[in-house]
């Protein structure tokens, strides 16, 4: 504009050139300052009604008495309790941005602290990573009595798909089932499957750290590579690593939105921790695809996901079985048995 003008085009020219009002040209042309230089009076008011006004008393009520909850589960709350089957607009999934706004400001003025993520680049249909996370912190009970138990959890790290399964112990029977389980459900097998040196998969009493041979077995049926970590370098398998703690987190936030932690049998409780799954892998649906067209094709039968063992029968009765005594019918003295390891039961 200051260009045109000293170039000598008029003030209606000027303004006609660069789609802008004449009395714009003038009021710039006149003050002889650049727009960035002109300093502006600090807004006070708001230019559009408060989408939250009549939502964050709640809100903040909520915040006061957890203040772990996150933007997205106060708003599914919210949706839950205000939204009907015939008007679903009460609370639009479009103020979810307007409340982090206000929930990253409540934080910051309580001096709440954030999470530090540490971003990562990844390839489709590359590396399915696992581990186990212990649940026993969320204090889960079952009719009433404390559930000690722990999730298998397999991500793919691409698209960040993901499955969990309930077990009890970091067993070669919870690894088979979990592992085979998350394979069918993405409906491919990736290039590689990455852990850390757990015992189940990895011969710790060995020099070389080498697979152990069960662990082997299952990946050359997929024709899976393995990968183990360093010991004591979880950084290095740090995508399930993130999303242990991001896949406790939202279980967390769904038990306390539920508002008890207590399930009726252990049915109930699989299908809940189905439902969070489900809800987070809803939007990764089409990195998922990129993922599956990688994917080679799965086996036509799956891995015996139980161990066996042969044990003779003495004239006491009874078995033992990795630290465990099992007594068995007095008929059986003086023959083999069959011994069936499942993860949760022999």
């Amino acid at each position: 504009m200051l260009t045109l003008l000293r170039d000598g085009s008029s003030v209606a020219d000027t303004a006609r050139m660069l789609t802008m009002s004449e009395k714009t040209v003038r009021k710039y042309r006149d003050s002889n300052v650049l727009p960035s230089q002109i300093e502006r009076p600090q807004r006070t008011y708001r230019t559009r009604n408060d989408p939250l006004e009549q939502f964050w008393p709640e809100v903040q009520e909520r915040l006061e008495n957890d203040h772990r909850l996150k933007p997205y589960a106060l708003l599914q709350w919210l949706q839950q309790k205000y939204n009907s089957a015939d008007d679903d607009t009460i609370v639009p999934d479009s103020i979810r941005r307007t409340l982090e706004r206000r929930v990253q400001n409540w934080k910051l003025q309580n001096d709440v602290n954030k999470e530090v993520i540490f971003p990562q680049i990844h390839h489709p249909g590359d590396v399915v990573a696992f581990d186990f996370v212990d649940l026993n912190c969320l204090k889960v009970t079952i009719a009433g009595k404390q559930f000690d138990h722990k999730l298998f959890h397999a991500v793919l790290t691409y698209s960040n798909w993901e499955h969990v399964h309930i077990c009890h112990s970091e067993s070669f029977e919870a690894l088979a089932t979990g592992l085979q389980d998350a394979l069918h459900l993405a409906g491919g097998v990736p290039k590689r499957v990455r852990s850390d040196s757990l015992s189940a998969a990895v011969n710790n009493l060995s020099s070389d750290k080498e697979f152990a041979k069960q662990y082997q077995n299952l990946l050359s049926h997929y024709g899976l590579q393995g990968h183990r970590i360093n010991v004591r370098k979880p950084q290095e398998n740090g995508d399930v690593e993130s999303s242990n703690g991001h896949i406790k987190t939202a279980i967390d936030q769904s038990l306390r939105l539920r508002g008890n932690r207590d399930f009726g049998d252990h049915s109930q409780y699989r299908d809940f921790l189905l439902e969070v799954v489900g809800q987070r892998n809803f939007k990764r649906d089409v990195k998922l695809l990129e993922e599956v067209a990688q994917f080679r094709s799965l086996p036509a039968q799956r891995v015996a996901t139980y161990t066996t063992l042969d044990r003779n029968v003495k004239s006491d009765c009874v078995l033992r079985i990795k630290r465990n005594s099992y007594s068995v019918s007095s008929k059986y003295i003086g023959l083999a048995v069959e011994i069936q390891i499942h993860q949760d039961h022999v």
